[in-house]
């Protein structure tokens, strides 16, 4: 079966949570559908504990993150790590806390915005987790050096069987090269979009 027919098979699939969350795909995003729809599932496959979002700009992939998470009864709060100064995007700076707060206000019981940069908020990310991470989402800074200062900031406070998940795998190489050479001999379970990878650590 070729990508394209898998593809629309999964988005077909994908119809009831669709319709429930539409005002989460209403928001604006780098993200596809089938990322959000990744992400919600991936949140709502991983156990009791905290999911931390690195770079939540507008709230799309927060609330897709909190969406799943309810969804699976399961408890644990989305911590959400951002300047929201636009520091990593293309269109340049501006104060974007107002409007992620907005989009994702349905969900503002479990969301926990953190702003500031992400290796300097590490104290605070480890005292509201802990019992460590269940899962951990990578959308800031895409270079080498940037990622894997998060990475090595955010590894060690993994649970086992954690869930990691890196976006625009498809363009940035410095994502590419952490994900190669330091997540995937990590993880016994893996997939991806064309530009967001996740993989789940052994139990």
């Amino acid at each position: 079966m070729d990508l394209l027919l898998q593809h629309k098979i999964g988005t077909l699939m994908m119809a009831p949570m669709i319709l429930r969350h539409l005002s989460g795909f209403r928001i604006a995003s780098h993200l596809t559908i089938s990322e959000r729809a990744l992400l919600y599932h991936l949140a709502a496959s991983v156990s009791p504990g905290p999911i931390l979002e690195i770079g939540s700009y507008l709230g799309a992939s927060a609330y897709f993150l909190a969406a799943g998470r309810l969804s699976s009864g399961r408890s644990g709060q989305v911590l959400c790590v951002d300047t929201w100064n636009n520091d990593a995007m293309s269109e340049g700076r501006r104060d974007t806390y107002a409007k992620f707060m907005a989009n994702t206000r349905r969900f503002s019981g479990y969301i926990v915005p953190i702003r500031g940069f992400s290796h300097a908020v590490v104290d605070q990310v480890r005292r509201l987790a802990p019992n460590g991470l269940a899962m951990l989402f990578v959308d800031g800074d895409h270079s080498w050096e940037g990622s894997k200062r998060d990475w090595d900031a955010y590894r060690g406070l993994l649970q086992p069987g954690a869930v990691m998940a890196f976006h625009d795998i498809g363009w940035a190489e410095g994502v590419q090269r952490i994900v190669r050479d330091e997540v995937e001999p990590l993880v016994n379970e893996s997939g991806s979009l064309p530009n967001l990878w996740w993989g789940r650590l052994a139990r």
